[in-house]
């Protein structure tokens, strides 16, 4: 999975703020409370490669051959790649430290891109 971006708030006022420009985007909100809002934006993919492959399954290869099979298994890793590893993941935090005591390295918000 991507690196989740981290977002330092002041206070939850602050965290609602930023998190609605993500939620504008088609963030959803995982987890929320006093001290944290973790959004993500799910990934499927392209859309053009869905309905190449699509196609192909449906119209092209011939049903109960080994090359259905086999284009099956790369549609399925291509919507679970996209799903688990390129998905997007914000967390927005007061705090400072993580469990462990260290100091949170936090992302510019000017550099962040909200699609």
């Amino acid at each position: 999975m991507k690196e989740p971006i981290i977002l330092k708030a002041k206070n939850f006022d602050d965290m609602e703020d930023i998190a609605e420009k993500f939620i504008e985007n088609g963030y959803k909100i995982m987890s929320s409370d006093s001290e944290h809002i973790i959004a993500k934006k799910r990934n499927f993919g392209t859309i053009y490669i869905h309905i190449l492959l699509l196609l192909l399954i449906l119209f092209v290869v011939s049903y109960n051959s080994l090359v259905l099979y086999i284009l099956c298994m790369v549609y399925i890793g291509y919507f679970v790649f996209n799903l688990f590893k390129n998905s997007k993941i914000v967390l927005i935090t007061t705090e400072t430290v993580d469990e462990k005591g260290k100091p949170v390295k936090f992302n510019n918000i000017e550099d962040i891109d909200y699609s």
